[in-house]
């Protein structure tokens, strides 16, 4: 499988490696490079590494999946709950609730913006100062 990495975070030993077929990204993951001897891996070795983890699954299940058929009687067996049935929530822990999800959505956004360039800073973080 073709890949790319795409970042290297020397403080943790990390690389972030995009999986691709025909030029197409299909997955992202983050891989702990080895370490062997006090040395992390590097060439040969790093590409068996690299391509040891590589998820080939993805394409065996894509295969699997157009030839598959009778998820119509899996989607038959779904029962929405009702307003009946849902636990009641306090309204303003639900507001909480969804505005904490939306502020950590809102970081990773911006943390992704800054590792690809758009953003030249986190507007995020809060710069603290003396005064």
């Amino acid at each position: 499988m073709e890949y790319q990495i795409i970042f290297a975070n020397a403080e943790i030993g990390q690389i972030e490696v995009l999986y691709k077929e025909n030029n197409v990204g299909v997955a992202a993951y983050a891989i702990d490079v080895p370490i062997v001897d006090g040395a992390f891996l590097t060439g040969a070795e790093l590409d068996a590494e690299i391509q040891h983890r590589a998820p080939v699954w993805l394409g065996i299940r894509k295969q699997e999946l157009a030839n598959a058929t009778g998820f119509d009687k899996i989607i038959a067996l779904v029962q929405p709950i009702t307003k009946q049935d849902a636990p009641e929530v306090d309204p303003g822990k639900a507001a909480n609730t969804a505005m904490w999800v939306q502020v950590e959505y809102e970081k990773k956004l911006a943390a992704a913006l800054v590792k690809f360039g758009v953003l030249s800073a986190d507007p995020t973080t809060i710069e603290v100062s003396r005064l």
